[in-house]
């Protein structure tokens, strides 16, 4: 019988926080909104960033567009 060895794969990586730490891997992971959350039913929404209006608009296709 052939001894099992760990494959590199499986061993930690020290870069790379644990799954259950929620803390860091909020700290990691972006927010996440949905559209619709953001539209609450418009077709458009207009988004001030530095001094600058964006207006961030829902297609017919259902596709979003980000526009100055």
């Amino acid at each position: 019988m052939a001894s099992e060895t760990v494959s590199d794969a499986a061993a930690p990586n020290p870069n790379v926080a644990p799954a259950h730490d929620a803390n860091v891997v909020s700290m990691l992971s972006p927010r996440v909104v949905t559209s619709d959350a953001l539209l609450r039913g418009d077709s458009q929404l207009a988004i001030l960033h530095e001094r600058t209006v964006y207006f961030l608009r829902r297609t017919r296709l259902g596709k979003l567009i980000l526009t100055k």
